[in-house]
This record gives C-alpha cells, sequence and structure tokens, in this order.
C-alpha cells in the first residue's frame, strides 16, 4: 500500500514541477493532498497545516505575526516564515517514511507564495487561517463538568504556589549532583538587529554567546538514578531508551512580545529517565520527565524574566531578576500566578535547585558550589523530532504532540479541564499550561498578560 501511495504521489508531483505558472489549478494542491495523505501516520505536530494552503504551515508565532504583516516585504517575510516551517516538518516526516526530498513540491510552495503575494484577498484568508486552535478539548470540559472541577483545581494551584512562596534555599551538600555548561565566558553581544516583522534576529555568534551566558547551573539532589539527567532515544530493538553517561541541555529560540515589543527568548530544557514512584498509587509517576527553563532578554541581551514548566506543560513558575523593570499584574479572568523576585540580577546565570524524585524546581540563586561538577553539552531541542532508530528515522513525539508511554494516572482526575493525557511529556508548542482557563507556553502573548513595565520604564 505504501508503494502504491509513493507512486500516485510521484505522478502528482511531476506534474506540479511541468506546470510553468502558478495558478489555483497546476496540479500542486492535489501534491500536497497526496503527501499529507501518505505521510498522515508521520505527521511532525511542530507546526500546524493550514487549511486550504498547503507547502504552508503555521504555529503561535507565526500566527502572531501574520496579523502585523501590512508592508510588502512584511508580508513577503512572513509567507517564507510559512513556507519555511512547512519544509522544516515536511523534511522529517521525509526521514521518518525513508522517502527523499521532493523538488517539486518545494517548486509547489513558491508558487504558492508568489501567488499569494499578488492576490490580496487570499492573503487576508491565510491571515485568518493561519490561526493555530489551542489544545484544548471543548467536549472534555462539558463532559466532565469542568465548572465544577474548576475549583477543585484552583485550590491545587493555590496551595502549590503557597508552599513555593514559603520556600527556603536548600542548604548544600554532597547530596546535590552538580551540572555545570561547557563554557560561561562570552563576548559582550551588540546589539540585536531587527527584521521586517519586528522580530530580534541574532547572528550564528551572538546566539552562541546568549546561550552560553545565560545557561543555567544544574543542582539535582540524588535519590536514585532517575535523578540524573540524560537524553533520551531508540536502542537497536526499537524501544525507547534513556543515556544518563552523557548529560545534555536541549535549546531553542523564541519570542515574545511584552508591551507591544518583541523580545528574544532562550530556551533551554533537559530530561530525566522518569519520575519514580514514590507510592503504589502515585499519580504522577512515570517514563521521562524534565524540566523546561525560559529567559526572556532586554535589548542589551540581558535577562527580563525567567520562566519554567515541566515537558508536561504543568507546575508553570515566574522569576523576576533583582534588576528586572517588570511587574506582575494578575488578569482577572486568567489562572492565578505568583512571580518571585531573585537576589541575582539578570546579567547573572542562576542555578537551579531541583528536588529528588519529583524533579521539582526548589530554588533559583546564584550561588556555584566549589566541589567537581559534571559538564553537559548543548543540542538542538529539534533533534528529538528525527532520531536514529531500526528503522530510519523516528520522533519521539507522536501525531499529537506527545510522548508515547509517559501518560500519568493523574490524566483521569484532570480531563475534565480538557488538556489532552495531562500529565505526559509533550512537543515544543503543545504546551498548555493552565487548568483554569486556557494558556500556553508557546503564546508569544502569554507573558504581557501577567507582566507590565514599570511606569518609569515604559516611559522611556
Amino acid at each position: 500500500m505504501r508503494a502504491s501511495a509513493s507512486l500516485a504521489l510521484l505522478a502528482l508531483l511531476a506534474g506540479c514541477a511541468g506546470q510553468a505558472q502558478p495558478t489555483t489549478d497546476d496540479g500542486c494542491s492535489q501534491a500536497f493532498a497526496a503527501w499529507q495523505s501518505a505521510s498522515a501516520a508521520a505527521r511532525d505536530s511542530r507546526y500546524r497545516l493550514i487549511a486550504g494552503f498547503p507547502g504552508l504551515r503555521s504555529d503561535r508565532l507565526a500566527a502572531a505575526l501574520g496579523e502585523q504583516a501590512h508592508s510588502a516585504e512584511q508580508r513577503r517575510l512572513w509567507l517564507a516564515q510559512l513556507a519555511a516551517n512547512d519544509r522544516d516538518a515536511q523534511a522529517v516526516e521525509q526521514a521518518t517514511l525513508g522517502s527523499a526530498p521532493s523538488a517539486a513540491l518545494e517548486t509547489c510552495r513558491q508558487r504558492q507564495q508568489a501567488r499569494l503575494l499578488t492576490d490580496a484577498a487570499a492573503f487576508e484568508r491565510l491571515r485568518q487561517a493561519a490561526r493555530v486552535e489551542d489544545d484544548y478539548r471543548p467536549w472534555a470540559r462539558w463532559l466532565g463538568l469542568y465548572p465544577l472541577a474548576a475549583p477543585v483545581y484552583r485550590r491545587a494551584i493555590t496551595a502549590w504556589q503557597a508552599e513555593s512562596a514559603a520556600a527556603r534555599a536548600p542548604a548544600d551538600g554532597p547530596q546535590w549532583l552538580n551540572y555545570q555548561p561547557p563554557a560561561r565566558t562570552a563576548p559582550p553581544v551588540a546589539a540585536l538587529a531587527h527584521d521586517a516583522l519586528g522580530l530580534p534576529q541574532p547572528d550564528a555568534a551572538q546566539r552562541q554567546a546568549l546561550f552560553a551566558r545565560h545557561a543555567p547551573q544544574l543542582l539535582i539532589e540524588q535519590r536514585s538514578r532517575a535523578d540524573r539527567i540524560g537524553s533520551p532515544g531508540f536502542a537497536g530493538d526499537g524501544r525507547r531508551r534513556f543515556a544518563d553517561i552523557e548529560p545534555r541541555l536541549y535549546r531553542q529560540l523564541g519570542w515574545s512580545r511584552l508591551n507591544g515589543r518583541w523580545h528574544l527568548q532562550l530556551i533551554y530544557q533537559f530530561w530525566f529517565a522518569q519520575r519514580p514512584a514514590a507510592h503504589p498509587l502515585d499519580l504522577y509517576a512515570g517514563e521521562l520527565d524534565g524540566l523546561i527553563w525560559r529567559v526572556t532578554l532586554d535589548e542589551r541581551g540581558r535577562a527580563l524574566l525567567y520562566d519554567s514548566i515541566h515537558p508536561c506543560g504543568c507546575w508553570h513558575a515566574f522569576f523576576l531578576p533583582a534588576d528586572s523593570p517588570l511587574r506582575l499584574r494578575q488578569p482577572a479572568q486568567a489562572e492565578a500566578r505568583s512571580a518571585l523576585r531573585l537576589d541575582i540580577a539578570g546579567g547573572t546565570a542562576p542555578s537551579l535547585w531541583l528536588r529528588g524524585g519529583d524533579h521539582r524546581l526548589l530554588w533559583v540563586d546564584g550561588r556555584r558550589p566549589a566541589r567537581p561538577s559534571q559538564t553537559y553539552g548543548f543540542a538542538a531541542l529539534d533533534e528529538l523530532r528525527s532520531l536514529p532508530h531500526p528503522q530510519g528515522r523516528r520522533s519521539l513525539y507522536d501525531r499529537h504532540g506527545l510522548v508515547p508511554g509517559s501518560e500519568r494516572l493523574e490524566r483521569w482526575l484532570l480531563w475534565p479541564s480538557g488538556v489532552r493525557s495531562a500529565g505526559a511529556m509533550r512537543q515544543w508548542g503543545r504546551h498548555a499550561t493552565a487548568f483554569i482557563g486556557r494558556a500556553h507556553f508557546d503564546d508569544p502573548d502569554l507573558l504581557q498578560q501577567y507582566f507590565g513595565f514599570t511606569a518609569t520604564t515604559a516611559a522611556e
């Protein structure tokens, strides 16, 4: 069946490549439809298909940028980003299926962009179609009597935040395994250039310098082998494995709006093999665990704001550097959040203290233990979308953006929230972070809902 689908796809692609001018009936729509059908089982969830606009894919960042793409250069740049998203996702899918890159599909993709640049009505339809649906299931909230469950969720969130606010700095000792970045020294970073859509765009040297400067120190309480960071992958028999011999921190860039201005973000993620069960009925135990640490930068490359979640999207926490001009402002209808003001300034890389077992982030400060430490390496977070496998390449994630086998028992208690398989590990772009209301970690407008600049800073 796969062979016949591939032959049909090749025939359609050949027809698309033979057309000379972009039209609405040049065979490209059929070619893309054939590809989407053939690759459905290997669909990469990092970006979302845009209905009616094959060859382009969106995410929450792209959807936000589309709202401000007005000039010819802005429209061209936005279309190029949507096309790059599709090209990137298709490469992952082709690697999974073992198929070669298609020059014909690339030709069709370029024709789609050219047509949209000259068709204002179609461009406006694309702007609307590029919006990304949230990751909540309304039917689950309806069937699960969400209005009755919400007060229970609210009390649990309040209790967790109260416990976090009462936390004190842990005493250092040999029970804390110390991980440090490969290098913290980095040359000064010049002002970042902004593209036509307003995004700060570091060059390769600036990117490396910023990632090195803000890379966190990790201090993890050791209770078992599950408290060592490492890398998920696949073994020779195709089953998932976890290697903690070479500790690794995954990273990528992001962008967020604050007070209407775009800010660069550094995203770091590390993994544990599991969250061990504390008792036989532990609802939160399961395979794989970790932490995502995000740094939102100012124009000088200093940290304005830190926030973190576990890869399930749970336990969203905010931290403000001592010199940050941001202030928390709680939205009336949104899930309650708190922000801890740190003792370190935004130019100092933080030390993250994690409890053993549940890997909860206990404390953030600037201490650097004098005892020997392990050095972690860096890797691109996108590597997890296409890992070596006995049958070629496979993604860590399924087509819903979840890590198979990482399900938690808590999903049966939290399904009225509308979150699919609450507690399971997730791909970037799939982290629903609120049980009260709706929120997503990759929403570029999330932070400005909760934070504003002081009056003095805003006036500057």
